[in-house]
Formats: C-alpha cells, sequence, structure tokens
C-alpha cells in the first residue's frame, strides 16, 4: 500500500513571504498549531508552528520564524515507510509530496486509523479471534474451518516476534462463537 492511498489531499499552507498577521489568522481560523510553507512553485519548503508566530509582529514576513525541515513522505513511498517516520519522530503530521516535491498533502495518526479501521472491518459487527501461528499452511487450515463452516472472513493479521507468531482473525456473524473458537483451536 502506498502514501497515496492514505493521505489527506489539499492540505491548507502558507506561501513563502507571507506576512505574520495573514499566516496568524489562517492557523486561528482554522485551529491550526502547524503549517507548511511552500514557494511560488507549490513545492515543500518547511513548517511553521502557531507558537513561534502568536507573540511577533503582523508586519513580518513568516520566513523569519520558519523551520526548513526536510522530514516528509512522497506520495509513492510504501505506508510502513511513512508509519515509522510518524512513529520514530512522534509527529501529528506529515507531509506528503509528490516526485517534484510539490506539497499534495498530508498524513496524520487519526487519517491512518480511519483508513485502516475501514480496511480492518471495525464497526461492522462480527467479532475477532487470536490464534498461534507455528507454520504458514495454518492460515489455509482456518480458512478451510471457516469455508466449512460457512463463516466469513472479514479480516486477517499476523502479529508477534518470530517465535510467537499470532493470526488475528476478524469473522462476520456466527451462531456459535465459542464452537467456532474450539474448532479452529483444534485446526492450529
Amino acid at each position: 500500500m502506498l502514501v497515496r492511498e492514505f493521505l489527506k489531499e489539499d492540505p491548507a499552507s502558507a506561501r513563502e513571504g507571507k506576512s505574520v498577521a495573514e499566516t496568524r489568522e489562517l492557523m486561528e481560523e482554522n485551529n491550526f498549531r502547524i503549517i507548511f510553507v511552500v514557494d511560488d512553485e507549490e513545492k515543500l519548503v518547511g513548517f511553521l508552528t502557531y507558537d513561534s508566530i502568536k507573540d511577533q509582529p503582523g508586519e513580518k514576513s513568516i520566513d523569519s520564524y520558519l523551520s526548513r525541515s526536510t522530514l516528509h513522505a512522497e506520495e509513492t513511498d510504501t505506508i510502513d515507510k511513512a508509519v515509522s517516520t510518524i512513529r520514530e519522530y512522534s509527529l501529528m503530521v506529515l507531509p506528503v509530496v509528490d516526485s517534484e516535491r510539490k506539497l499534495v498533502g498530508v498524513l496524520t495518526p487519526g487519517r491512518l486509523f480511519e483508513k485502516f479501521s475501514d480496511l480492518l472491518n471495525f464497526g461492522q459487527g462480527g467479532f475477532w479471534i487470536t490464534l498461534p501461528c507455528h507454520e504458514p499452511g495454518d492460515v489455509e487450515k482456518v480458512i478451510s474451518v471457516l469455508n466449512d463452516q460457512e463463516v466469513k472472513l472479514l479480516s486477517l493479521l499476523s502479529a508477534g516476534e518470530a517465535d510467537e507468531q499470532k493470526m488475528i482473525v476478524k469473522v462476520g456473524k456466527v451462531e456459535d462463537g465459542e464452537a467456532l473458537r474450539e474448532s479452529l483451536a483444534e485446526v492450529v
């Protein structure tokens, strides 16, 4: 999966050279604590925090307060890479650029949660079952049991360290969840 599938497009941004007053007003109106700054070609040049300009003279240019960070994701990066960057630097927002470094969107933990929730079918009913996974063939065994019992597979995840791998399975509606759990435990 690529970053472009998860980003929030058309982020608000400030242009280099803009006044502190204009930028502060934009940030206050939108309740932004951070805004990304672009040049005349919409290329990312850095970011600005509200705290860095809140008490500054309105007529001054934001350029004096700009952090020229190069930390960003490209829209063609894998989502794994972007999430690793967000986690490593404890970011609340990560700018996303295209191949020409033009700002095309942002990634936020909230947006990632929303998208992953959709992918994992959160809020769609059903229930989760955690099973040990000792060998690759265990996945086939679980799917076989689900097919035999005509239970819809909603999500299948792998978790844990190599020596303690687990399968986390979300299934649709079943009449007897405990019986299904026992049937699955027998095959893995």
